[in-house]
């Protein structure tokens, strides 16, 4: 009776929210290879030869790109720093912009523009883009939700009904290679078993991810305390001109003088916050960011982000992501990711055609 139950589960969740699972599955094993993938396909660009002085400063960086873009306003910018001496600064504009999804690189010693072009010129950023997109606003965030859930309970349904009982475990794992839909039916239950452990821990940190990104985070702050999201209550002016960027920039390196800047970033509130992003290098976590939010009219510090003050429920989140893409245990681990990515199609197209061979039947 039991078997009957999770077969009907296994069944219909297949059924139903396949296709969906598959469009993630392909979308995340592009974006496990997302920066890598970019120096691949663009290395013309983003790979500059390395100079002796130091770095432009981001003033020159806008200033170059004001130049070139002079409708397009510097807060809807996210500006990625090279971190090796041959890497470019790659810009990204945001959606709100008079040019969306539009993709700069930019050499970091002369300031020259070295390519640019719209997301469908960069396939790992459109993937990025799809893959994330589609959770935003409720509608997306519950689809992912329920996408994830029915993965895993298709997961442990299809390993409940894979395990061996009357069979060995090496007749479990045997595929017979003739009549066809014995050899499909065999290289499905045994692809899946292989499998589990993988789709298992894909589907619930992708959860953990999407289920934890609107709790409050909570960094250290000297007036008290501010979180990420806790800055939208905070007093933003509006009026006025900006403090200059190299300023914010300079007063964020003094509060994490050891750790490189990842991005500079604007959010919330007309994007009247500009972030600075830095990576930890004390922290074996790939994901773990300091993060200092400014408020770019008057230059005072809203909230600190210090990955070290983390606990609970937030820290789990950040561990979710490099779990989700994979980037936990490097280059192996983005591996994993992409096999999950292949196995999800395989497994529902064949999945559907046994079905619907059993109904011909």
């Amino acid at each position: 009776m039991i078997r009957k139950v999770l077969f009907q589960i296994h069944l219909w969740c297949g059924l139903f929210v396949g296709l969906f699972l598959v469009f993630q599955s392909i979308t995340g094993s592009f974006v496990a290879y997302r920066h890598a993938g970019n120096f691949w396909l663009h290395s013309d660009e983003m790979i500059v030869e390395p100079g002796t002085a130091p770095i432009i400063p981001m003033s020159a960086v806008l200033e170059s790109f004001s130049q070139k873009f002079p409708d397009i306003p510097h807060n809807v910018l996210s500006v990625v720093y090279p971190q090796a001496p041959d890497q470019a600064y790659f810009i990204r504009v945001w959606n709100n912009a008079p040019a969306p999804n539009m993709y700069v690189s930019m050499n970091p010693y002369t300031g020259e523009i070295t390519g640019w072009g719209s997301k469908y010129q960069y396939p790992f950023e459109l993937m990025f883009r799809l893959h994330e997109q589609i959770s935003m606003g409720t509608p997306g965030i519950n689809a992912v939700h329920l996408g994830s859930l029915l993965m895993l309970l298709m997961a442990l349904s299809g390993i409940y009904l894979w395990w061996p009982r009357r069979e060995t475990l090496k007749q479990a794992l045997t595929i017979k290679r003739r009549p066809l839909q014995r050899f499909l039916f065999g290289l499905h239950r045994v692809s899946g078993a292989y499998a589990f452990v993988l789709l298992f821990v894909v589907a619930l940190s992708g959860k953990m991810v999407f289920g934890l990104l609107t709790v409050p985070q909570f960094g250290s702050n000297s007036s008290g305390g501010f979180g990420a999201s806790a800055t939208a209550g905070a007093r933003i002016s509006t009026d006025g001109d900006s403090v200059p960027i190299d300023i914010l920039i300079a007063e964020a390196v003094e509060r994490f003088p050891s750790d490189p800047i990842r991005d500079l970033s604007y959010i919330r509130l007309n994007r009247a916050i500009a972030v600075v992003t830095f990576l930890d290098t004390d922290s074996p976590n790939v994901r773990a960011l300091n993060r200092v939010f400014f408020d770019r009219h008057s230059g005072r510090v809203i909230s600190i982000r210090d990955w070290d003050d983390l606990s609970g429920v937030p820290l789990a989140n950040d561990w979710a992501f490099p779990v989700h893409s994979g980037e936990i245990a490097g280059n192996f681990g983005r591996f994993l990711v992409l096999l999950s990515g292949l196995v999800m199609p395989f497994l529902f197209v064949t999945g559907v055609w046994l079905w619907w061979k059993k109904r011909e039947a």
